[in-house]
């Protein structure tokens, strides 16, 4: 086979010498586009705590990287001059022209050819059977093709140069400054035996504060020196590059006919992860497997099937590093030990046990802060999920909620809740949970999603739900909340599982715009102002019966695309009163219920709203606007802030484990509120990691209470936590020995 790779990334390189290798018949030619310098790239992570070993197919070439590589012992975090260890945090390093040397060198020796890339080539699909794009994530290459590969360039909010350092360094560093206009932060790697690389960086904005915006090398050298040398000792400091961005690359498709792109130019990882070339070889392995054999065009379709999900879980993790260094301010009055933790664990890929292993010592501060102190009955600090919370007068016995979710099984298509609901709440209750959330309940008939809806618009609905709370309270220390809400324009559907019935709406549905949730949908009517009226007090009503019928928590619904959801997103809202436009308009009447609720909720429970904080699409809420509203909803009297996303539109979210983690983080720390995290939760390692890590104060658990009623016991159990109290009826489950069976 004849095939071309234009430019030098190491993953093209790596991908000509196991294609030669496997067959020395194929005629590869690597043309070099004169990639930009690398002396001035950031070293290459090759392995991290949390892919620790490299492991390349071909063995040989494998070893010698690994040959070449620096290795860290444990990472130190230094804020201010104050250090604290993670010893078990080990990295390794490789120079990115030490890392491209061994691969060229290596290609040449098999018989590949390098030569200098033509100018001006507009079409490259003809200069092989298959045609490797590989020329760095500034690919002039992709560019050309740019409406094969829709490309998508994103520039991070900082800035970054790379300074030489005298000597090697046995520990990654992560260095913090406190300036004046913001925090300014440092990496320290080992890139050879004899040197290291040191990476600063900080939003533009705190750089052009320290008088670092536009400023030459030897002005900035003066200016790291003096911030960090310090903290460095006396060691000699060099520039590699200056300041720049980095520049996230992502990619609509990856192939096109014969062409496929590689490495960088396909896409990348801030280099705070810095695992991005690793999975590039690992590309280029799947790569060789795929693309050898049959259809040219069948094996680069396969081959972005496979990679393609892993690269996007990668730069998940890449995302969730980089927005907590552009804010690093957030967390800079952490307690050292959860600064640290939560730098640590920024990417979400590290649990809480991972941490316990890794970071011993710093993972017990931090449980011993969350408990103020307190220790379990063996003598060690309870894990972070099982430390109480106290909101206004009500004290929630540990972390873990069972999130909201209809269950579509009201009596009579009336609202009221029947023995279903006695034994689904009642056995999550004894399951563990600390706090219980009710499915959404409707404030009015109209407002339901289904027939089979929950209300709280009824005589008869105090006493049902009474039934319910009454339970809870009698058998055990669970405490219960209830969610009100109104469907809006996704209401008078039929229930999810009822396939063969008619779609609704089967009855009138209202929203701030007359919107259609679906394309061709029946449109809402839009609503007036004695709309308005009628349901502020229809919510005031069901929050004075859910005081009657027990309930010790109140929970608006805000989110998801229902009624004060689509008042908040400009996707749905397209008023042109003062109930639409700005983003104070649009919450104004949202606004108005939540005053009515407090009102008319006692001063001594505490109120919880559920936002949607981004709505997975251009054009609708935003992080920033999540931030607003958390912090007028703040001022209004709120009590904890559910953060969660998406549900306005029929977009899906890029979803994946801890997916919607970054909104609560980015919320609580930014307005320092309290935060419950929902979304994608399945393991206590998880949830004592957001707790501990300080992105939330609760994490709240849907179809993780539906597969387990018993998640929170189970997790105590797994944890050797033995403080969980057990109904008197159930009182000799803690005697089973579980090695019996």
């Amino acid at each position: 086979m004849k095939i071309a790779i234009i430019g030098t990334d190491p993953a093209g390189l790596y991908f000509a010498c196991l294609m030669k290798g496997r067959d020395a018949s194929h005629d590869i030619t690597i043309f070099d586009t004169g990639a930009p310098d690398r002396r001035g790239a950031t070293p290459h992570i090759l392995a991290n705590p949390v892919k620790p070993e490299l492991k390349l197919q071909d063995e040989s070439i494998g070893a010698e990287i690994l040959a070449a590589a620096s290795r860290t012992t444990g990472a130190v975090v230094i804020r201010d001059g104050e250090s604290i260890s993670a010893p078990g945090h080990s990295y390794t390093l490789i120079g990115a022209e030490t890392l491209v040397a061994i691969l060229r060198k290596r290609a040449l020796a098999l018989g590949c050819k390098v030569e200098a890339a033509p100018a001006g080539v507009a079409d490259v699909s003809g200069a092989g059977e298959l045609v490797v794009i590989a020329d760095g994530a500034s690919s002039v290459t992709r560019a050309r093709l740019g409406n094969e590969f829709r490309p998508q360039l994103t520039q991070a909010r900082t800035r970054f140069m790379m300074l030489g350092i005298e000597g090697a360094t046995t520990q990654a560093t992560l260095l913090f400054k406190r300036m004046p206009g913001g925090v300014i932060h440092a990496f320290v790697y080992p890139d050879s035996a004899t040197t290291s690389t040191l990476i600063v960086e900080a939003p533009a904005v705190v750089l052009a504060a320290a008088g670092l915006d536009g400023t030459g090398d030897e002005k900035s050298l003066a200016a790291v020196a003096e911030m960090f040398g310090p903290m460095l000792g006396a060691r000699q400091l060099t520039v590699k590059a200056g300041w720049k961005p980095f520049v996230g690359v992502r990619n609509g498709a990856w192939t096109s006919g014969n062409c496929v792109l590689l490495g960088a130019a396909a896409y990348n990882a801030h280099h705070s992860v810095g695992l991005g070339v690793r999975s590039g070889l690992e590309d280029a392995e799947a790569l060789a497997t795929l693309a050898g054999s049959g259809s040219v065009t069948d094996g680069l379709a396969k081959f972005e099937a496979a990679r393609r999900p892993r690269a996007e879980s990668m730069q998940r993790a890449s995302s969730g590093s980089l927005t907590w260094y552009e804010r690093a301010d957030r967390y800079i009055e952490m307690d050292l030990a959860q600064f640290a933790y939560s730098l640590l664990t920024r990417s979400l890929r590290l649990n809480h046990e991972n941490m316990r292993g890794l970071a011993p010592d710093l993972t017990e501060a931090v449980e011993i802060r969350l408990a103020g102190g307190a220790r379990s009955k063996t003598n060690r600090p309870p894990p972070p999920m099982f430390t109480p919370i106290t909101l206004r007068g009500l004290t929630i016995p540990n972390r873990i909620a069972m999130s909201p979710m209809c269950m579509y099984n009201a009596v009579d298509k009336d609202g009221t809740v029947g023995d279903f609901h006695l034994v689904h709440y009642g056995s999550r209750a004894v399951g563990g949970a600390g706090l219980i959330i009710t499915e959404m309940t409707d404030v009015s008939p109209e407002g339901r999603i289904s027939a089979y809806c929950a209300g709280m618009y009824k005589p008869e609905h105090v006493p049902a739900w009474k039934r319910v709370t009454d339970f809870i309270h009698a058998k055990s220390d669970s405490k219960i909340g209830i969610q009100l809400g109104h469907a809006g324009r996704k209401g008078g559907e039929p229930r999810p599982w009822d396939r063969a019935a008619p779609k609704g709406p089967h009855w009138p549905l209202l929203a701030p715009s007359a919107i259609p949730f679906v394309k061709d949908g029946v449109p809402p009517r839009e609503m007036t102002r004695a709309d308005m009226d009628r349901l502020v007090e229809a919510y005031a009503n069901a929050t004075r019966m859910a005081d009657q019928a027990g309930f010790d928590f109140l929970e608006l619904h805000f989110a998801h695309g229902y009624l004060l959801s689509t008042f908040i997103s400009p996707l749905a809202n397209q008023r042109t009163d003062h109930y639409g436009g700005s983003l104070a308009n649009r919450l104004r009447f949202p606004m108005e219920v939540f005053e009515a609720v407090r009102a008319a909720w006692p001063q001594d429970k505490p109120t919880c709203v559920r936002i949607s904080a981004y709505d997975w699409m251009e054009g609708g809420t935003t992080i920033e606007d999540a931030i607003s509203i958390g912090r007028i909803l703040r001022d209004a009297g709120n009590d904890i802030l559910s953060v969660s996303t998406g549900g306005v539109v029929g977009v899906r979210p890029t979803a994946g484990r801890l997916y919607q983690a970054t909104f609560s983080d980015q919320v609580r720390n930014e307005l320092k509120i309290t935060t419950m995290n929902v979304g994608a939760m399945a393991s206590h390692g998880d949830i004592n990691a957001m707790l501990a890590s300080g992105r939330a104060d609760m994490c709240a658990l849907a179809r993780g209470h539906l597969f387990d009623p018993y998640f929170t016991r189970h997790a105590a159990y797994q944890q050797d936590y033995t403080d969980l109290p057990w109904p008197n009826e159930y009182e000799r489950a803690p005697t089973l020995d579980m090695r019996d069976f």
